[in-house]
């Protein structure tokens, strides 16, 4: 009997872009923006602390990205370490059916080597120049989990030598190791950073149309002013219970805000 395939050591889910969520504040000109971005340049920077929805815009742009177009989406985690890494992109890249030179799964014995990082990107700059693809994007979404400094030194020479139809973009909480100044200088980075994905009174209005019936309106300039713009603060400062006092209201709100930054950055 022919042997099964092997099953990969990660979660699928890792190399799925997610859903998109429902109540998500639809945000045309930063998507038309990033869409752009990802039609001109090399390398896309998503930087901003948490809660700032950055994976929810990038859900947004992809599904307008031209049809034909390849993405590779990976969701980074804290033990990706560089051979699990490069099985993950090698995962999300199979169904383009990539001209490779190797096979994929040799390449992290190849990156062992002397020149070990530099080969295996150009294997993988290769592969991708070769595919029979108008466009491709790579995403790599909260990479700032990943502690391997050789995925960071892989990333380097990958972008370096992206073919022109292929886009990297990096979603993270900081901004990674990478060569960013001389990308800036060349023209060939797009960065997005906490002011550009901060909600403004347009993004807050959307929210308040959302409420159910009955519920009472903040006032805008108000809610924008203690919460600067910050979406998951401002998600929370509208979910309030039903029926809390509004004394009260700061206190749930607070104890809210305290629970999602204990769970999402302490």
């Amino acid at each position: 009997m022919p042997t099964p395939p092997s099953l990969p050591d990660f979660a699928l889910a890792k190399i799925q872009p997610p859903r998109p969520r429902i109540g998500l504040v639809h945000r045309p000109a930063l998507e038309q923006a990033l869409l752009r971005a990802l039609r001109e340049q090399r390398l896309v920077l998503l930087v901003a602390p948490a809660g700032y929805g950055k994976t929810a815009v990038l859900t947004q742009a992809i599904r307008q990205l031209p049809e034909g177009c390849a993405l590779a989406w990976i969701c980074a985690d804290e033990d990706d370490h560089l051979p699990r890494f490069l099985a993950c992109l090698c995962a999300a890249l199979e169904p383009y059916d990539l001209p490779w030179r190797m096979a994929p799964d040799a390449l992290p014995v190849l990156a062992q080597s002397e020149h070990g990082l530099r080969d295996v990107a150009a294997e993988l700059v290769n592969a991708l120049a070769a595919a029979d693809r108008a466009c491709g994007l790579i995403v790599l979404d909260d990479l700032h989990r990943i502690a391997d400094p050789r995925v960071f030194t892989l990333l380097q020479a990958l972008v370096e030598r992206l073919p022109e139809r292929w886009t990297m973009l990096i979603a993270s909480r900081v901004e990674p190791p990478l060569p960013l100044a001389r990308l800036r200088v060349a023209g060939d980075l797009a960065e997005f950073r906490q002011d550009a994905l901060r909600f403004g009174a347009a993004e807050v209005e959307s929210m308040l149309d959302a409420l159910p019936p009955g519920m009472p309106r903040p006032d805008v300039p108000e809610l924008l002013r203690r919460t600067e713009g910050w979406p998951v603060g401002l998600r929370l400062s509208l979910n309030a219970p039903a029926g809390v006092h509004p004394r009260r209201l700061a206190g749930v709100t607070q104890r809210h805000l305290f629970d999602y930054l204990a769970a999402e950055v302490l």
